[in-house]
């Protein structure tokens, strides 16, 4: 990887000037796309760029990502093999690897979505721990909440996408579904394991019987 410094805003639209900056041998860039560089940034090859996108101070983008109009806040880590597109994410998050965040999606500051995570049209508050193998889609997580690795939000009954909310400081146990639309309140916390089809109300422990 090789860091860059941009003392100013500077757009980039071609992959041979990044190259030239970077004296790495292959990045990426469609036609028409356009990337704002800002502050220090860490690149590493085999980026490839889409759309429109803008990178923040402190930002580190790791081999074989693909970013399609995205804006990434400052000092976040996008790691290997993450797609990005249509999507904001604030500062100091962790992004992947191996994850798919896309269609509208707004990722707060200090948050994980981790390895083979996928979240679609989604927002996610501040300090949200998403840390491996999920989906999040059509879902409202308030902050501090963590969401277990194989969670799945059921969004689709069969005629239409439905949305659920999970509110602040919410654990959400491994394994879980939750099927929408379903409204989590806050600081509860759901076993490992469950179908959550019901709304729960703040302050709540739910552990479904095996």
């Amino acid at each position: 990887m090789k860091p860059i410094f941009f003392e100013e805003k500077t757009q980039i639209q071609s992959s041979e000037t990044l190259k030239k900056l970077t004296g790495l041998s292959e990045f990426f860039f469609d036609k028409d796309a356009v990337v704002t560089f800002e502050g220090k940034v860490i690149l590493a090859a085999g980026i490839h760029f889409r759309g429109e996108c803008i990178i923040g101070d402190g930002v580190s983008i790791d081999t074989g990502c693909v970013l399609k109009n995205v804006a990434v806040g400052k000092s976040s880590n996008i790691r290997s093999h993450s797609v990005l597109q249509d999507s904001r994410f604030g500062k100091n998050n962790i992004i992947g690897p191996f994850c798919f965040v896309r269609n509208r999606t707004f990722v707060g500051d200090d948050c994980i979505v981790g390895s083979h995570v996928e979240v679609a049209r989604s927002s996610l508050g501040k300090n949200v721990k998403i840390s491996h193998q999920a989906f999040i889609g059509d879902a409202f997580i308030e902050e501090s909440a963590i969401i277990g690795a194989g969670v799945v939000f059921c969004n689709y009954d069969g005629h239409d996408k439905q949305s659920s909310t999970v509110g602040e400081g919410s654990i959400i146990g491994s394994g879980s579904m939750i099927v929408s639309p379903i409204k989590i309140g806050s600081n509860v916390v759901i076993g490992a394991g469950s179908v959550i089809t019901k709304d729960i109300r703040d302050n709540s422990n739910l552990i479904q019987k095996r």
